[in-house]
């Protein structure tokens, strides 16, 4: 009988043992495996103690043996209550609850311990197994077994506590992942109790030590996870967006999912319409054996068109042998409307729907390109002060223009026409020559003149065009140079039409040339004060006029008109006007520095300066850095400047002239309402030019004009300067009727300051 136990045990231990060494094998070293391996480890000590305890026949070394028994027990124990934590999840309430139930376990031990020879604990003796044979086994249990007993059955309810929890709390695919280790040690514990109870001579619940780390190890390691693990990936596969059919290796359907069933609108589950495309498939595609293959393929599904990145993929074993296939219908329907959308948004402009403007150049240059025989126009357009619209009606008001302008375009072009916005209010249009009309164009820039109410504001549209001839050129060239014939009528309110030609590509690139060198020329003193005198009958000379003159480093000259309108429509010309007017300043302080207080200069104010800057402040500055008396600074502005916004200028010019300045009328007699001018505006001189005189052929009544001009401003106490003279008969004249100060070409032409010094303030000094 004693060998017939002693098997039992070495059974256990082999159990134990082959699944520590499987355990050892397989695991990755997770919380869950390292907790697995201490139980099995404890399990197995303590069962080869137990042996040991009844193979020895020494009573001291089999009392000692059994005392590691129980002290393992409680090793195999507490090992147990940390795999169950770690395998759970479930952490401790109690913070320091590991170094409680090990003080515990060393009160155990040292008990346990010291059994042999105090005999607190238990107590051993020869008993006879029934065959003839004896060993030494535990005969009676002294009151300190009591605390091993409670102790032990304390961290087995503690164990089973976290399972039930756990148990509880899970969903049910994971209930029986709990379940069987509950079970396990519940048989375990059971089978102890009925150990202590029967007064067994054998513990023969340590047979199922092996059969209990068999299972633990099995259903922990093994079998549960790849059963959870089945089960989780028919869930997810279940679950996925994409359509997947799985086939064996005899062409059966071994597997579908909701979403393939939906890609053949089969719901059925004998997977009929699912088969019959598998069959088709592989006869269109004889291949398929040696290869993977992917397709795109849209569909009808639910009346929604959708589409799918199908692919088929071969299942292939270690032995590189075909054991079955999946195929997996992705729906891209969403990536696919994305993708379009951005290239829709790359290629046209959000507001109008149109082309923007690198497709609309792409489109329009392959359509050139691939029609060598047709003739093409390019045609742009701009609305008139489009930026005074926004700032009057609202951008929102701004962008139904646009869109009301987008679809005129669109009733313009042909079946063969590219259009696009180009930018802002400009628009492009590449249209076959023998289908352009002006008249349409004409009539659909009348349709937009009444987008507003007429009395409140009338649109006026330009458009420029291109007759395309040079075909390698950039079509957003050729929309530049229709924007170059916008510019010619752009002020325009009657004009609605501009064609290019070479003379205003010429002109622009002219104008942009003397654009790009206004720095420098500014930078390095190429802006030069020249000054036409003013004289007195005599021949006096009173002061002069400051011209700018644009000197060349060759010495050539850019004529004013050259520059001057240019200057005035980019806005540079302020900052012309205000380096000439402290170069006049310069020149006044030199003069009066040299004893010749009564000579004065005129400088002139652009219409713009006005926009530009505060003129006041400027030029009261200036004199005051130079510490003149403002008299020596006379300002000519133009009668239409201080026309065009009477209301802003007019207290301008009154400070002005309350400031010391003499404030000169320029060009009157050209505008349209001098007289009315005269009756609101305060100025100190009148400044009449001859020129006028030469636009009639009538001389005698201009003459009479002119002496009615001269007696209306010395009634009126204004001062005269008559400039243009050009023949002594003119001087004459004007002496005869009154005017003593001339400026003219009969006198003198404008010139270099120091060539103005050297011949009038020479012979005056």
């Amino acid at each position: 009988m004693k060998w017939i136990h002693i098997a039992i045990l070495y059974t256990a231990a082999v159990l134990i043992f082959g699944c520590l060494m499987f355990s050892i094998n397989k695991a990755k070293n997770t919380p869950v495996e390292k907790a697995l391996k201490k139980l099995l480890t404890s399990a197995l000590i303590s069962v080869a103690a137990y042996a040991t305890a009844m193979v020895v026949n020494e009573p001291l070394i089999s009392e000692y043996a059994y005392g590691l028994y129980h002290i393992f027990l409680d090793g195999v124990v507490m090992a147990m209550v940390s795999f169950v934590r770690r395998y759970t999840g479930i952490q401790p309430k109690l913070k320091k609850e590991g170094h409680i139930l090990g003080v515990l376990v060393t009160i155990d031990t040292f008990f346990l311990l010291l059994n042999p020879i105090v005999h607190l604990v238990f107590r051993v003796a020869p008993v006879d197994d029934g065959f003839g044979k004896g060993f030494y086994s535990i005969v009676s249990r002294e009151p300190l077994y009591n605390y091993h007993f409670v102790l032990l059955a304390f961290l087995i309810l503690l164990a089973l506590f976290r399972l039930g929890r756990k148990t509880a709390s899970t969903p049910k695919i994971y209930k029986f992942k709990y379940a069987i280790i509950s079970i396990m040690l519940c048989v375990a514990f059971v089978s102890h109790l009925v150990y202590l109870n029967c007064n067994f001579k054998f513990d023969y619940s340590l047979f199922l030590y092996g059969v209990i780390a068999i299972a633990i190890y099995y259903f922990s390691l093994a079998y549960i996870p790849q059963g959870l693990m089945e089960r989780l990936m028919y869930f997810t596969i279940s679950s996925l967006k994409d359509g997947v059919i799985c086939m064996d290796v005899d062409g059966n359907i071994a597997y579908s999912n909701k979403m393939a069933r939906e890609y053949f609108s089969d719901e059925m589950e004998d997977n009929s319409k699912l088969l019959t495309f598998i069959n088709l498939w592989f006869g269109e595609n004889p291949d398929a054996a040696e290869r993977d293959i992917v397709w795109e393929s849209p569909r009808r599904i639910g009346g929604k068109k959708r589409y799918y990145k199908n692919s088929y993929t071969r299942i292939i074993d270690e032995n590189q042998k075909y054991i079955g296939c999946f195929f997996i219908m992705h729906d891209c329907t969403t990536e696919y409307n994305r993708i379009e959308e951005e290239q829709y948004r790359a290629t046209h402009d959000e507001l109008t729907g149109l082309y923007n403007m690198y497709y609309f150049c792409e489109r329009a240059s392959e359509m050139i390109n691939d029609n060598p025989e047709t003739d093409y126009m390019i045609v742009c357009t701009d609305v008139k002060s489009f930026k005074v619209i926004n700032d009057i009606f609202g951008i929102e008001t701004g962008d139904e223009l646009l869109k009301a302008l987008a679809a005129s375009i669109a009733k313009i072009a042909t079946n063969n026409c590219i259009y696009g916005r180009i930018t802002g209010d400009r628009f492009a249009l590449c249209i076959r020559k023998e289908d352009f009309s002006e008249e349409l164009l004409i009539a659909k820039a009348e349709e937009l003149s009444n987008f507003f109410d007429k009395e409140v504001f009338k649109m006026h549209v330009h458009f420029g065009v291109y007759e395309v001839r040079d075909r390698s050129m950039k079509v957003s060239v050729m929309c530049d140079r229709a924007n170059i014939a916008i510019r010619t009528i752009k002020d325009s309110y009657e004009t609605v039409i501009a064609y290019y030609d070479s003379q205003m590509r010429e002109k622009f690139i002219s104008k942009q040339k003397i654009i790009s060198e206004f720095e420098n020329a500014l930078d390095t003193g190429r802006f030069h004060p020249f000054i036409q005198p003013q004289f007195s009958a005599d021949w006096k000379t009173k002061g002069g006029e400051a011209l700018v003159r644009w000197i060349l480093p060759d010495g050539g000259m850019v004529r004013p008109d050259q520059f001057i309108s240019v200057f005035e429509e980019t806005g540079l010309i302020g900052r012309l006007d205000t380096y000439m007017w402290e170069r006049a300043c310069m020149q006044l302080d030199k003069w009066h520095k040299e004893g010749h207080d009564e000579l004065y200069l005129s400088v002139n104010i652009s219409p713009k300066d006005f926009c530009l800057m505060d003129v006041y402040e400027v030029i009261t500055a200036l004199v005051k850095k130079y510490d003149l008396n403002p008299k020596n600074l006379h300002l000519e502005i133009t009668e239409t400047a201080i026309i065009e916004n009477l209301k802003t200028n007019l207290p301008l010019i009154n400070r002005l002239r309350d400031a010391g300045f003499q404030v000169e009328m320029d060009d009157f007699g050209n505008g349209q309402s001098s007289l009315n001018s005269l009756m609101n505006i305060d100025v100190d001189v009148l400044k009449v030019d001859m020129g006028f005189l030469r636009k009639t052929e009538n001389v005698d009544r201009s003459m009479t004009i002119l002496r009615k001009v001269i007696e209306l401003a010395r009634s009126l106490d204004l001062k005269l300067i008559i400039e243009g003279v050009e023949t002594q008969e003119q001087v004459d004249f004007l002496i005869k009727n009154g005017c003593d100060v001339f400026q003219g070409f009969h006198f003198a032409r404008p010139m270099k300051i120091s060539d103005f010094e050297d011949k009038y303030l020479s012979v005056q000094a």
